[in-house]
């Protein structure tokens, strides 16, 4: 039972987190097209050019890791209150093995962020 509960908890932050990089990179996407836009260009050469010269995909690691380190800390956050209203120290030590995880996840992306940064640059 409570491995099913955790499970369906992480199986959410996962997809939530997903959801959230997607967007993010979308919005970012529509901002810069409706910058270019406003500066005068058609949308239709915006498109060609986006073909022409092969613009890459940035995947947004900063987006992520804050959405991961958040989740991490809320993670932190539960376990503490079922520990301390249930006394429950079994479902308390999954909570906290779960935030450790999600909290060296965000960190190396952080870091794949910053890495990232410097190459493109």
């Amino acid at each position: 039972m409570i491995e099913s509960i955790v499970f369906c908890i992480i199986a959410v932050a996962a997809i939530t987190a997903l959801f959230l990089a997607w967007y993010f990179y979308q919005k970012a996407r529509d901002r810069e097209r409706i910058y270019l836009i406003k500066k005068g260009e058609k949308f239709s050469d915006i498109l060609k050019a986006q073909k022409e010269y092969g613009v890459k995909f940035i995947f947004p690691w900063l987006q992520l890791a804050i959405v991961t380190s958040s989740l991490s800390i809320a993670f932190v956050a539960i376990g503490f209150l079922i520990r301390y209203l249930d006394n429950d120290l079994e479902l308390f030590k999954g909570f906290l093995i779960t935030a450790t995880i999600g909290i060296f996840l965000s960190v190396s992306f952080f870091t794949i962020n910053f890495i990232s940064k410097k190459k493109r640059t």
